[in-house]
């Protein structure tokens, strides 16, 4: 992107006679500043990689093709983000790449990267991580560090031919306490993106935000309570403060998400947040200007043009409602639809259904939840029907009380108001018969209170909350439920679930991990492309009778998934799962000496081969003590005593590169 360079007239008072600009001194400090301008690390990776890898797309003309992302998971827990574009040749990846503040990109508005800061992004979370360039057939791995001086370094690991298309891959280790928090940052980096990325490793639902109503370079979300704009792909809020004051209501209420073209607006180095520059400003004002009149045409023609008469109430009621501060003359007048007058919708929705009942979620007070006798009409409302003779009501009740999503609202009608709201312009398809929800269980009173259960009602439990241990009971009526698309059984243990065998060669062994930890079985779900909301666990009296409505075992799929081969003849090369040890010898300043046929070279890059299938087995045990250390033979004495000193002593890594740099002179 273009940067508008900001200069300041300076006027000197008497004779100058002597000056001297700022430098900026090339210190360990400096760089650990650099990579510290960041307040949401996780978020701050995945877009900054994101637009490079987009950017990339761009520069080679494929602004259409997605980019392919890695979600970490527990088997493979690791973030990649890699592009097929340009690709970055070797001159370029130490005259650029790893110079900061150094970029391609500054003068053209097509690509978002400006500073040259993002591809160094990696380094405000991790001292290591792994590049991979394929430019004009060769291949090219890079390992980027923070060296023993401190300033982040990079070296060449390995170098091939390949037929394989240009682009650049970015590989970060990540740890099992930040997967949950990488997951949030891939759908919140691309959730806004035209050309949304190729998953891998997890399943992202892109299309869980769907706007209320959109123009041709807006959108309007009800459930969000700020204003955004967007540039390049990337999110950047708004402060309603600083808009001008006519624009203030729309830009607090409506939820909007603004497209604009790259270079309109300024943005911090960090590109978490705007420069309100004046011409920002002007920028941003000028474009919620045009939103706010695209607005109340857009909400006017939904309410009027609408297939059926709940969307047009829903459209009026928004506007009369939430955006009253809106210049429409229907906020005052009388409004019809297809000769239906409907300015209250809520008294409209009264006359066809006098008994109407609306239930949701309580906001203040120790209630949970709140009736009213006007229907709901805002995006988390759902219409049911009572077709059982009863408990209707305390179904309801239970189900908004124990819904984990806030803006849950149930609205209720008999069925013969359901005929009356359907005859006057209401969708069918809305209504949901109450028998399709959780029975409650009845309580009874003998020598002490207890609960009994209905014939045909067993109990499930959801995930519920990510913060409590325990999972979330409810009741499920075998007869009228809709069950669940997987499921855990409960043992006598408590709930266990076994992740399979680790093999290779003559090595054998599994691990069991308890789903108490939620944040495993997410992963596990996530590793498998399975919604964590589709699984509910169940006593093991009880699994047959989901196996009879379609259930499968969560076990049994991840039978078909679990078990992992490696490759035991490159494991048993290595002597030590000691990888500290290899990164000491690979960071230290004089490796990049040694010839390629060094034999410390070719037995520490041979090493580096191991690394993914060593890392396959270090994330899923703290130890393990399953490799014979005694099966490998080293081919060179002289590179035994090396690695056994690296392993002993501090200032084994030193004497070691001595010896191999002497070996290498010989």
């Amino acid at each position: 992107m273009i940067i508008k360079d900001q200069s300041t007239p300076v006027e000197t008072i008497g004779n100058i006679t002597e000056q001297s600009e700022f430098k900026i001194k090339v210190s360990p400090k400096a760089f650990q500043i650099l990579s510290s301008v960041y307040s949401d690390k996780q978020l701050a990776i995945v877009r900054e990689l994101g637009c490079n890898a987009m950017d990339s797309h761009i520069a080679s003309g494929q602004p259409k093709r997605p980019i392919h992302v890695h979600v970490p998971n527990t088997l493979e827990p690791w973030l990649t983000i890699q592009d097929f574009g340009t690709g970055i040749s070797h001159e370029n990846i130490y005259k650029i790449y790893t110079e900061y503040f150094n970029s391609t990109k500054t003068n053209t508005n097509e690509q978002t990267g400006m500073l040259g800061l993002g591809s160094k992004s990696p380094f405000c979370y991790t001292d290591a991580f792994t590049i991979t360039s394929i430019y004009d057939g060769v291949k090219r791995i890079y390992n980027a560090y923070f060296g023993q001086s401190g300033v982040p370094t990079i070296s060449l690991a390995s170098q091939d031919s390949t037929t394989d298309h240009n682009g650049v891959a970015i590989q970060i280790p990540v740890k099992q306490s930040d997967m949950s928090a990488f997951y949030q940052a891939i759908f919140k980096a691309f959730r806004f993106f035209d050309v949304k990325p190729e998953i891998t490793g997890g399943d992202i639902q892109w299309d869980t935000d769907k706007p209320d109503f959109e123009g041709s370079f807006w959108k309007s979300f009800t459930k969000l309570d700020r204003c955004y704009a967007i540039m390049g792909g990337v999110t950047y809020p708004i402060d309603t403060y600083k808009v001008a004051n006519e624009h203030y209501d729309i830009a607090r209420k409506a939820g909007l998400v603004i497209k604009f073209n790259m270079g309109e607006l300024d943005v911090t180095p960090s590109r978490e947040s705007l420069m309100y520059h004046d011409w920002v400003l002007e920028a941003i004002n000028n474009k919620l200007d045009l939103v706010k009149k695209d607005f109340v045409t857009i909400v006017e023609n939904t309410i009027t043009n609408s297939d059926n008469l709940l969307d047009a109430m829903k459209a009026l009621y928004m506007l009369k409602e939430k955006w009253s501060f809106l210049d429409s003359s229907m906020i005052k007048g009388k409004v019809h639809w297809r000769k239906i007058e409907i300015t209250e919708p809520r008294k409209s929705v009264k006359n066809c259904a006098p008994l109407i009942r609306s239930f949701s979620k309580r906001q203040w007070g120790r209630s949970k939840y709140s009736e009213s006798e006007y229907a709901q009409f805002h995006s988390g409302s759902e219409w049911y029907y009572d077709n059982l003779k009863k408990g209707s009501i305390k179904r309801i009740i239970s189900f908004v009380r124990n819904n984990a999503d806030a803006n849950i609202a149930i609205n209720l009608v008999s069925q013969s108001e359901m005929n009356a709201l359907i005859k006057a312009g209401f969708p069918a398809s809305i209504f949901i018969p109450t028998s399709t929800l959780p029975s409650v269980a009845s309580t009874r009173a003998s020598s002490g209170s207890r609960t009994s259960r209905p014939k045909g009602v067993i109990s499930l439990y959801g995930i519920g909350y990510d913060y409590r241990t325990s999972w979330e009971s409810e009741s499920f009526d075998l007869a009228t439920g809709t069950a669940p698309k997987y499921y855990l059984v409960k043992d006598a243990n408590g709930f266990k679930f076994d992740l399979g065998k680790i093999t290779g060669g003559d090595n054998k062994f599994g691990i069991n991990v308890n789903v108490n930890d939620k944040s495993n079985l997410k992963q596990f779900c996530s590793y498998a492309g399975i919604g964590i909301e589709d699984v509910r666990m169940v006593a093991k009296t009880n699994a047959q009778h989901l196996d009879a409505l379609g259930s499968k075992n969560l076990q049994e799929v991840f039978d078909k998934k679990k078990n992992i081969v490696l490759d035991w003849e490159k494991i048993k090369q290595v002597r030590s799962l000691d990888l500290d040890t290899h990164q000491k010898i690979v960071k230290h300043k004089l490796f990049a000496q040694l010839d390629a046929t060094n034999p410390l070279k070719v037995f520490v890059d041979n090493i580096s081969e191991c690394v993914k299938e060593i890392q396959k087995l270090k994330h899923l045990a703290n130890n393990l003590t399953y490799i014979e250390r005694n099966s490998f033979t080293f081919q060179n004495p002289m590179i035994e005593l090396i690695y056994l000193a690296c392993d002993t002593w501090q200032v084994g890594v030193d004497r070691a590169m001595k010896a191999a740099i002497e070996m290498n002179n010989k």
